[in-house]
Parts: C-alpha cells; sequence; structure tokens
C-alpha cells in the first residue's frame, strides 16, 4: 500500500475529529453556554463592555490583583459591534479551550507526525461533559493554557531572535493568565533550555519576549499598591504558600483535583499522570532525555502544586471545581500518549476505530449533558459563585427595574442577605442584580452592591454621597420590620416573590443606612 493511500484516509480521520470537536462544543454552546450566566460570568462581561468602548479601568478583573481579561479583550470588538456579551464570551472561551489540542494537531500534521495529530485532535473528544462545561463558562480558566498552544509554532520559526522572544513572551503571558498553565510551561521552558542552552540568542532574546509580561506584573501590583481601596479579592503571599500538610492531602486525594480532566473514570484519574510518568520514563530509556526531563518536570510541578493553599481551594461543582488548577492535564496527557505512540504508524484501519471510539464518546456526552448540567445547577452550594438561566435572571431584573421607576428610586442597591452558607441562591440574587442585570435590561437604573461591590468606580461615586430615594432588594425581614416601627419613612414592596423596601436616603449614605437599619449581617461583620 502507498504512502498516498494510507495518508488520505488519515487526513480524512484528522478532518472529521476536528468537525466532531466542532459540532460537539457548538451543542454545549446552544444547550449551556447561551442559556445560563453566573455571576463572574457577568461581570466578565462588563469587562468585555468597557473594552469594546475603550475603557480599561484595571489590569485584571474588576476588584482582583489576577487574572487578565483576554476572554474580554477578544470579545470587545464584537460587543463593539452590537453582538451580545453572553453570546460572544462562551464562544470566546470555548475556542480558547480547545485551542491548544487543535493547534497542535495541525502543527503534529504539518509535520507529518501523523498519531501525535489524531491523538490531539480526539483528546478533547474524549474528556467528560463536565469538563465541556467547566471550558465553556468564561471565567479566566482557559485563556493561560490557550497561549501554549501556539508554542509549537514559534519555536520552530526560523529567525532567532523572533523564536525566542516570541516564545518566551507566551509561555510567560500564560503564566500570568492564569498560573494553571505553568506546569505544562514549565516543561516547555525545560525543554528550550536543555535544546537551546549553548545559544547565545536564547539567552539574550529570551529575557526581552519576557520583559513585556513583568512589566504588566509589576504595573498591576503597582496599581493596587496606590489603589488599595479597589482590592475586593486579593491572591496574597499566603494563598501561594505551601503547606507538607496539604501536600499529603493532595496526594491521598489526587482523584478529587483531577475531577473531570481525564477521560477515564472519576476514581481513575490517577491514571493520566501514571500514562505522563511512563512516556517520560519510555522517553528517556530512547535515548530523548529532554523530552523525558520536560513532560517528568511538569508532572513533578503538578505534584507540588498539591501542596499550595490556592490549589486546594473549591469543590466538586463545575462552577467552582477543585480540579479548574489542573486544566493543563489533558494536554500533558495527550503529549504523552503521542510520545508513546511515536512508533505506531496509523493504519486506516486503526484510524477509524479511534474515529468510532471518539464518536461513541461524544454521542454518550451529548445524551448526558441536559442531566449533567441540571444535575450541576442543583449542586452548587458548594462554590462561591453562581450559575443561573439566563432567562430566570432577566425576568427578575425586569421586576426590579419595574418596582423602581414605579417607586420612583434613582438608585437600587442589592443587599447580600442571607448568608451564602444560609441561603446559596437567595444570597446571590445581589450579585446578580449588581452585574447581570445592568446588561441584560435595557436602561436599568444604577445598582451599587453594598458591601461587596467589585465595580471601584461605582462604590466611589456613592461612598461620600447621598443617593436620594433608593430600592434595597432584599435584607433581613426581621430587621425590615424592626426598621419600620421607627419613623424611617420605609416603604414595604412585594413584587414578583421579592421583597423591597424603599425609601429617602438624603442624609447618609447607602452603606450608613444599611448599618443603622441592621438590614444585613454580612456588612456588620
Amino acid at each position: 500500500m502507498s504512502t498516498r493511500t494510507v495518508e488520505r484516509p488519515l487526513q480524512r480521520v484528522f478532518r472529521a475529529l476536528l468537525l466532531l470537536g466542532v459540532l460537539q462544543r457548538a451543542y454545549v454552546l446552544h444547550e449551556f453556554g447561551f442559556q445560563y450566566i453566573g455571576i463572574d460570568d457577568a461581570l466578565i462581561q462588563q469587562v468585555a463592555i468597557d473594552y469594546g468602548q475603550g475603557i480599561f479601568r484595571e489590569p485584571y478583573l474588576y476588584g482582583q490583583n489576577y487574572n487578565p481579561m483576554l476572554e474580554a479583550l477578544l470579545a470587545a470588538p464584537f460587543v463593539r459591534m452590537g453582538a451580545a456579551p453572553w453570546i460572544v464570551l462562551p464562544i470566546i472561551t470555548s475556542l480558547l479551550a480547545l485551542l491548544p489540542f487543535w493547534s497542535i494537531a495541525l502543527w503534529c500534521q504539518r509535520n507529518a507526525l501523523r498519531s501525535a495529530a489524531l491523538v490531539f485532535a480526539a483528546m478533547p473528544l474524549f474528556l467528560p461533559t463536565e469538563w465541556g462545561l467547566i471550558t465553556t463558562m468564561p471565567r479566566g480558566f482557559v485563556h493561560g493554557i490557550a497561549l501554549l498552544g501556539i508554542v509549537p509554532w514559534t519555536m520552530h520559526l526560523r529567525r532567532p531572535w523572533l523564536k525566542h522572544g516570541t516564545t518566551s513572551l507566551l509561555v510567560g503571558a500564560a503564566v500570568l493568565c492564569n498560573p494553571n498553565a505553568f506546569p505544562v510551561a514549565f516543561g516547555i521552558g525545560a525543554w528550550s533550555i536543555l535544546h537551546n542552552y549553548r545559544k547565545s540568542a536564547f539567552w539574550i532574546h529570551g529575557p526581552i519576549g519576557l520583559l513585556p509580561v513583568a512589566t504588566y506584573y509589576f504595573l498591576g501590583q503597582r496599581y493596587f499598591k496606590k489603589n488599595p481601596g479597589h482590592l475586593v479579592h486579593e491572591l496574597s503571599p499566603s494563598d501561594l504558600g505551601f503547606e507538607a500538610r496539604l501536600l499529603k492531602e493532595g496526594a491521598l486525594h489526587v482523584n478529587d483535583h483531577l475531577l473531570h480532566m481525564t477521560p477515564f473514570p472519576a476514581a481513575a484519574g490517577v491514571l493520566a499522570p501514571l500514562i505522563v510518568m511512563a512516556a517520560a520514563v519510555l522517553a528517556w530509556r530512547n535515548g530523548s532525555k529532554v523530552g523525558a526531563l520536560a513532560l517528568g518536570g511538569a508532572l513533578v510541578i503538578y505534584a507540588a502544586a498539591l501542596g499550595i493553599v490556592k490549589v486546594h481551594e473549591g469543590c466538586s461543582s463545575v462552577f467552582f471545581p477543585l480540579s479548574r488548577m489542573f486544566l493543563a492535564m489533558p494536554i500533558l496527557l495527550a503529549a504523552a500518549l503521542a510520545l508513546l505512540m511515536n512508533s505506531i504508524h496509523f493504519r486506516p484501519g486503526s484510524a477509524l476505530l479511534l474515529l468510532l471510539g471518539a464518536g461513541l464518546s461524544v454521542g454518550l456526552n451529548t445524551l448526558r449533558l441536559k442531566g449533567t448540567v441540571q444535575h450541576e445547577l442543583a449542586s452548587q452550594s458548594c462554590a462561591y459563585v453562581r450559575e443561573e438561566p439566563l432567562t430566570v435572571i432577566r425576568t427578575r431584573c425586569e421586576a426590579i427595574k419595574a418596582t423602581a421607576v414605579a417607586h420612583h428610586a434613582g438608585v437600587i442597591a442589592p443587599i447580600r442577605w442571607p448568608g451564602i452558607r444560609v441561603d446559596h441562591a437567595q444570597h446571590f440574587v445581589a450579585h446578580f442584580t449588581c452585574y447581570a442585570c445592568p446588561q441584560l435590561v435595557k436602561d436599568f437604573p444604577p445598582v451599587i452592591g453594598i458591601g461587596f461591590d467589585r465595580r471601584s468606580w461605582v462604590r466611589e461615586v456613592y461612598a461620600n454621597s447621598s443617593p436620594g430615594r433608593v430600592l434595597f432588594v432584599g435584607g433581613d425581614p426581621k430587621a425590615w420590620r424592626q426598621a419600620m416601627d421607627e419613623p424611617h419613612g420605609i416603604e414595604a414592596i412585594k413584587r414578583a416573590g421579592m421583597e423591597f423596601h424603599a425609601l429617602e436616603c438624603d442624609t447618609a449614605t447607602t452603606e450608613e443606612l444599611i448599618l443603622e437599619l441592621g438590614v444585613d449581617d454580612d456588612l456588620k461583620r
């Protein structure tokens, strides 16, 4: 059989795998990405709207000293042209999630690495339904890993200054975007150093490529030192601290950290690092010490990460997954499988079996999708964020706006009561009102989230002024009843299953008034 006779069917299988990936993600977007919204999603949509208008308020996600908003930046031109941010952003996030697999697969295909190309193209098709949900939500989970998918192309550029400078820029930017890219970035860095340590161009242009990343980082940190009041959710040195106790706990429960990140059942996630280890050993025995050290180095970083405090922040919910720090594991696993299969020349028959397996996996995931979404929505009380149907949020926002207009309130103030551990859903009504309503409902009145609003510029407007008539959304009903016994002029309103209270706030700020009335225990703490 001629080489051309073999390669044509393999190319068709390769293209079919890519097409399956597109179709599968399109279905996830249709059934989940375009139908639901989270509080972080809504805030990132606000960033995209601001970027589209040329407004760059803060260096990271509003109120944070980490997570640059690459997703929002990429979505901004489309939002500026009138596209809905809740449609554009899930598409951008999905493309970024799939970019490493598709980019590396195309690079392998171009360089006649047929088995590796098929492995990378097939990997996302074998990952669980939950992985599809995690990588559809715009949360800043995947943008760093996406940048690493471009590295194979830059590492083989002909001009040394362009090759080393661009590669360093991408690797550094990937880690800056999200440290979950660091294990694979470390492996790439080890590979680069071992291949190029004798070349002066590497030591000159590599550091130059890192300069923009370092500059962005230091300027970003400097911004919050000058504006400490803008920092609501801090990534502190203690979050990145290492504890031997956590390392032991992580090693004993490694499958929890790998949940939904491998093609294997939840109880067998540890097979992924074992396969990477086997590939590293095989590479060493075959004389490819550089490849072995790159794979082994990435694995060592993953093992060490189990002792870091931040890595243990999360739970089993896909909306706040403990495993988000291991999102690069499928890329590392695909690289290991490609290396293990390096000596295998895919024949049309075996490639068709791979395609059949991928098709079955996609079919099962498709059948599971709606049930998985409903299960996750009902099981998100462990998370510090929340996801709800867009239709529910929009209806709620319209009711809030109608109430504000009917009662002549110029400002809306949602209250985070009860606490997150008391009533998860009701707690986040305030966050949705604050971040999602201004986007979903046209001409929504000004809204200020007392004690939690990440939008520093909004807080500054109302920090030292009396806003006039305010519509308060939520709050402790008992405290409100007690406050109404006093001559505050409070008007109690019920609408669409929500409790509102309207009153004039002309002698104090909204925060001072809430503290005086005692209707928000979270604010008092």
